[in-house]
């Protein structure tokens, strides 16, 4: 290597001198080790999607599992939120969802009742219940059955009830009962 590069340094027309002092600097570059720095990978553009996409694929299916989760909660948990929230958006795409939604609530009302829920808890429950009867009332399809598993659910909670809240369940029961 000395040799060629005496060489090239000759014919690039280098004094005597210049070679001399530039061989041994060649000689202490040689014994350091060079770094490189690694060659940058392209990425492919369809890289740079799974960067995007899959962190949102992974909120979207943890989103979706929080919505299912909230399904069967009870008005007193922390996810009801999302299940009021669901429900209303389910509403929106399909309008005959509502009676599920006021079965629910129903069925709500009586399960805060047996596991005596706080008055408030109930009395508020109850108040989207009416809401979502006075709502389905007005619908072209509205499902007596519906009504009638609502009416059970009414029943069974008044029997159990606080004082507090039964002169409440036992007029909602009077709303289903002039359907």
């Amino acid at each position: 290597m000395k040799d060629d590069l005496k060489q090239q340094l000759e014919q690039e027309q280098a004094s005597a001198t210049e070679v001399s002092e530039l061989l041994p600097l060649a000689k202490q570059l040689g014994q350091l080790k060079i770094h490189r720095p690694a060659k940058k990978r392209r990425t492919a553009i369809g890289s740079r999607w799974l960067n995007i996409g899959l962190p949102a694929l992974g909120g979207l299916v943890v989103g979706i599992a929080v919505i299912i989760l909230s399904q069967s909660v009870l008005p007193s948990s922390w996810l009801y939120p999302v299940q009021s929230f669901s429900d209303s958006l389910a509403t929106r795409v399909q309008p005959s969802y509502r009676a599920t939604i006021m079965m629910k609530r129903a069925a709500q009302v009586q399960q805060l009742v047996v596991e005596r829920a706080r008055p408030v808890t109930i009395l508020a429950t109850l108040a989207d219940y009416n809401a979502q009867v006075a709502v389905y009332k007005r619908a072209d399809s509205a499902n007596y059955a519906a009504f009638a598993y609502c009416k059970s659910n009414l029943e069974r909670a008044a029997a159990a009830a606080p004082t507090s809240v039964k002169s409440a369940i036992t007029a909602s029961l009077y709303s289903v009962d002039t359907t």
